[in-house]
Formats: C-alpha cells, sequence, structure tokens
C-alpha cells in the first residue's frame, strides 16, 4: 500500500474514533499496517505519526482503558481539524 493511502487511512480512522486507539488497535484496524512485522509496523507508524504533525494535523496522545487497565492511545479531535465556517 502507498504511504499517501496509509496516511489517509490512519487520519480517517482517528477522525472517527470517539475513543482513543492503542497502536496495537491501529496496526488491526486501519489499512496498510496489518502485514508488517513489528518492527516494520512501529517504524511506518512512528514515521506517519511524525509527518501527520509536520503537516500540522492535531494527532494526541490520550490515556484510554484497555480491558480494565489504562493505556495510551491515539485520536485527531475533529473540532480541532476541521476546517473553520469563513
Amino acid at each position: 500500500m502507498a504511504k499517501l493511502d496509509r496516511l489517509l487511512n490512519l487520519t480517517a480512522a482517528l477522525l472517527e474514533t470517539r475513543v482513543p486507539m492503542t497502536a496495537e488497535e491501529i496496526r488491526t484496524r486501519v489499512p496498510g499496517y496489518s502485514a508488517d512485522s513489528d518492527e516494520a509496523f512501529h517504524r511506518a507508524f512512528e514515521r506517519d505519526k511524525d509527518d501527520l504533525r509536520q503537516m500540522g494535523i492535531p494527532l494526541r496522545l490520550l490515556p484510554v482503558e484497555v480491558e480494565g487497565t489504562m493505556t495510551e492511545g491515539y485520536r485527531i479531535p475533529p473540532e480541532q481539524y476541521a476546517l473553520r465556517d469563513a
């Protein structure tokens, strides 16, 4: 999958989710990551996060509870990303 497609898929998934997604959830749910080895996924995901932030996309790392344990997840708050009315 092309990098642009993966970035678009990641952006769409993180905009649509109401609950922050863990890295593992992103790996299994976002097209473009699931076929990668652990190491390849983490490298690609780190690069993609940097790219989104460089483009000005407000990628946030937030606390989330997964199976009774607190961890961190990612989300793009739509109110911080959407274009404002002119």
